[in-house]
């Protein structure tokens, strides 16, 4: 550990009113050399400096209570099942479903099971929660959030299995469980109703196929996958195998054997499985799709040297979903943020690497559909014999009622997440990662050590649960690689629907580590990914990986330029937060084909507009709407062009599902990427040249081009009935963010009237991190993590200074420099603790 000795730091206490707990204790001008000492910068980010591990976490989370009690107190409750016991009864159905997701007791064997420096992060973190637990007990007048006392109750106490649930209820439950194999089902169940078993089955291939060979993937199609050069030989036979399986299986049409092994559906649309209520969004993409990344060498730089900008998409609450920290000492030494203040930093550097995460894309969870025996619904047929299933009783305590039961099913595959007792059947979901949460955990702490490529990849081999890891470092290496244990299926299954759980599908074990996809070193000397396919041949049952994908956004320019420089990296964030993610696939062909308009109509001034337009939506002059027609007009026409071309090709429901242009809306815009339906439609633009095979011609023998004239010429018709023939009337008001009070769960996680909203919407990370190194080390990092550090209210509603500080530096598209070494921190101090 770098010494403390000689630190002198100006403290600034004086606030307007009564004093913010986040910046009170017991400061000095001199910090002795005690166990832990917490130094915060002027935006109050903490840098904890310990000797031993356990003192390290300690300060850390001593730090992060500091400044967000109330919502990690609500974030445990809400991951571990225990938020109707402070709220009340409405939300016990958030708890017997968060505890049907996971099992206690297995997650604290696996803890249990920790060596001694392992375990050391785990109750460090809880000591200093409930180290700062203690004294806002025994000062509630000047320390206790006010969201606690309006809501009635008082923080608890931690313990290293509440540390651990924070990780497995969020980076595992939410964005390594994601499943829509009975969503698929319900979809080939309502086509083949429609047309016939045959026809059905081969038009679920067209929507809902195994893999567009056109897809844009993380690891490059011509790259070999190869954990290094030294093992390129082994890594390419297995990523010739998951080739070939992908080439031979490739859209072919769900098999009749399969299908013969599985009973009817009956579980409504709004009852699929959990994907939509908490692993992501809705059919027919049920992935949790957030976050972007670029890194680029130092021989695509204009300088030489190596940059990672990472944009993780959480959605946007306050208080913010990361929290920024530094931790130095005991072998680490790392500078970043992390979601929910997580015992890892996700996001940051150690001086040597950095790396990044975005949403994990590969399929390491089955749904089973499980035989009930008639008239008992916890018993099931698996390999022709009875079998009891496992039953779990919770007791979910309600605030203001008496404690009600709750009944927790499992079989041999996983927990039951529906019944569908008409057909006499249950559903499990069995995933690769279940006994490995913890290990997963640690793992990830430990790569933030690594000092190279191998060391990070050594632990990322380590990580069960699906994640997208990036690496970048001082010596100017780049690298993608995506953890996740695999598992060898048996080859009757199709991937995209429930498996049988006779016991004829089950698993072989795991393919090994160097069949992820991962790359060293690409030849273009870029790594970019917007939740697209992560390698060629990486088949799942719920991304519906696409040539139509939002990161043709961000690769076409860096493509179009040879180097690039820092700020040429920083305006692709820009540029990505505002583009029209539908315009490229249907506006060339649209403009060729109307070239033919008369002069002076208005169809041909907006036409003219189109082939002005750059693809981006903006509103430079902030007068609440987009600055020019295209963003009304093809909110108007891309509906229109997808009715055109799907709706008499699809049952009613299942074209429902296909209809939204995929624009973002005024205060709930999520994270927008291209309309659904437009994938379908550009592959029919594409006809034989498609990645997928196009067996049912859905322009119905018309040209394309003429369809997407005709349907625009419509939209111009319905515009001026809405708006005139003054196109200086055609205005589209702008999606806005809205920071919200509830967390990702829907669990309020500060008071309801502190949501906050800013305009315009950018399609961008919670928050963005900019780590360049040159010369052989890390130079700078710069971050942007809105609205800002803190949440602290205290008792009579004063906020901390830190509450709301990154608004405004997040919509102009800056961000803070942060400290990479002591003399940094020292010069910038604000204020430093010391724990005795």
């Amino acid at each position: 550990m770098r010494s403390l000795k000689n630190i002198t730091v100006a403290i600034s206490l004086a606030l307007t009113g009564t004093l913010v707990a986040g910046c009170m204790g017991n400061y000095s001008a001199n910090p002795p050399q005690d166990r832990i000492t917490i130094i915060r910068d002027a935006y109050g980010v903490p840098h904890v400096y310990a000797k031993t591990t356990q003192d390290l976490f300690t300060g850390y989370g001593y730090a992060i209570a500091e400044d967000r009690l109330f919502q990690m107190e609500m974030a445990r409750r809400s991951v571990t099942g225990t938020v109707a016991e402070v709220l009340g009864e409405a939300y016990v159905n958030h708890d017997v479903s968060t505890r049907s997701l996971f099992d206690p007791q297995d997650i604290q064997r696996q803890i249990d099971a920790l060596g001694a420096d392992d375990l050391a992060i785990l109750q460090g973190y809880a000591d200093g929660f409930n180290r700062r637990i203690d004294e806002v007990i025994a000062d509630k007048a000047n320390l206790l959030p006010k969201q606690f006392i309006d809501a009635g109750f008082e923080p608890t106490k931690w313990t290293p299995l509440d540390v651990a649930m924070l990780y497995v209820g969020t980076m595992v439950n939410r964005y390594s469980g994601s499943s829509s194999e009975v969503s698929n089902y319900k979809a080939l169940t309502s086509l083949t109703g429609a047309y016939g078993d045959r026809a059905g089955r081969a038009l679920f291939d067209q929507i809902y196929w195994l893999e567009d060979k056109l897809a844009p993937t993380t690891a490059p199609r011509n790259e070999t996958l190869a954990l290094d050069k030294g093992h390129a030989g082994a890594a390419a036979q297995e990523f010739a195998l998951l080739e070939t399986k992908s080439e031979t299986g490739r859209n072919s049409s769900p098999s009749s054997d399969h299908l013969s092994r599985l009973r009817p559906l009956s579980v409504d649309w709004k009852n699929m499985d959990l994907a939509s209520s908490v692993f992501g969004g809705t059919w027919p993409d049920a992935r949790p799709t957030t976050s972007n990344i670029w890194i680029v060498g130092p021989d695509k730089t204009d300088d030489g040297s190596t940059m990672l900008l990472n944009g993780p998409q959480f959605g946007w609450f306050n208080p913010g979903y990361v929290f920024a920290v530094g931790l130095h000492g005991a072998g680490f030494d790392i500078v970043g943020n992390t979601p929910f203040a997580l015992p890892v930093v996700l996001f940051g550097t150690n001086g040597k690497i950095s790396w990044g995460a975005t949403a994990g894309p590969l399929d390491v969870n089955d749904i089973y559909q499980e035989t009930l025996v008639s008239g008992d619904k916890t018993a099931y047929l698996h390999k022709g014999t009875v079998q009891r299933m496992k039953v779990r009783t919770e007791i979910i305590k309600v605030k203001d009622k008496p404690d009600t039961k709750a009944d927790v099913h499992s079989t041999v595959h996983g927990f039951v997440t529906s019944f569908d007792l008409a057909n006499n059947t249950a559903y499990t979901k069995k995933s690769s990662w279940t006994g490995f949460e913890v290990q997963s955990l640690i793992a990830w702490v430990r790569a933030t050590q690594a000092g190279n490529w191998g060391e990070f990849l050594n632990q990322a081999s380590k990580v069960a649960h699906t994640i997208n890891w990036y690496y970048a470092d001082a010596n100017g290496n780049i690298g993608y690689v995506s953890p996740g244990y695999l598992p060898k299926r048996p080859t009757n299954q199709d991937v995209r629907l429930p498996a049988s759980g006779a016991g004829d599908m089950e698993w072989e074990g795991f393919l090994p580590f160097s069949s992820n996809p991962q790359v060293f070193n690409p030849a273009q000397d870029y790594v970019v990914n917007w939740n697209n396919q992560a390698g060629p041949g990486t088949l799942t049952d719920f991304g519906n990986y696409s040539i139509v994908d939002r990161v043709n956004e961000l690769s076409t320019r860096i493509e179009a330029k040879s180097k690039l420089s820092r700020q040429d990296v920083l305006d692709l964030n820009k540029s990505g937060s505002f583009a029209d993610l539908n315009a490229r696939y249907i506006l060339p062909t649209l403009l060729d084909a109307t070239t033919d308009l008369p002069a002076g109509s208005t169809a041909r001034i907006v036409r003219d507009h189109l082939a002005a337009w750059n693809w981006e939506s903006v509103d430079a002059n902030d007068d609440g709407y987009y600055d020019d027609v295209p963003a009304t007009l093809m909110r108007k026409w891309v509906p229109l062009l997808i009715e055109r071309v799907l709706k008499d090709d699809l049952p009613a429901e299942v074209f429902a599902l296909y209809a939204s242009a995929g624009y973002p809306a005024v205060g709930n815009a999520g994270s927008p990427r291209p309309a659904a339906g437009l994938k379908l439609v550009y592959n029919a633009m594409l006809g034989p040249r498609a990645g997928v095979p196009q067996t049912v011609d859905f322009f119905n023998g018309e040209v394309p081009a003429t369809v997407l004239k005709e349907t625009f010429l419509a939209a111009i018709a319905a515009l001026e009935s809405q708006f005139g023939t003054n196109l200086a009337e055609w205005k589209t008001p702008v999606a806005t963010h809205l920071f919200k009070p509830q967390n990702f769960l829907g669990i309020p996680q500060a008071n309801a009237d502190e949501g906050i909203t800013l305009a315009p919407f950018m399609n961008r990370g919670t928050e963005n991190n900019l780590i360049v190194f040159k010369g052989g080390k890390a130079v700078s990092l710069c971050t942007v993590a809105p609205p800002g550090q803190s949440g602290f209210v205290n008792p009579n509603g004063v906020k901390s200074p830190h509450y709301a500080d990154q608004l405004e530096l997040y919509k102009s598209f800056g961000c803070k420099e942060e400290h990479l070494d002591q003399g940094a921190v020292r010069a910038d101090a604000k204020n430093v603790k010391v724990l005795n």
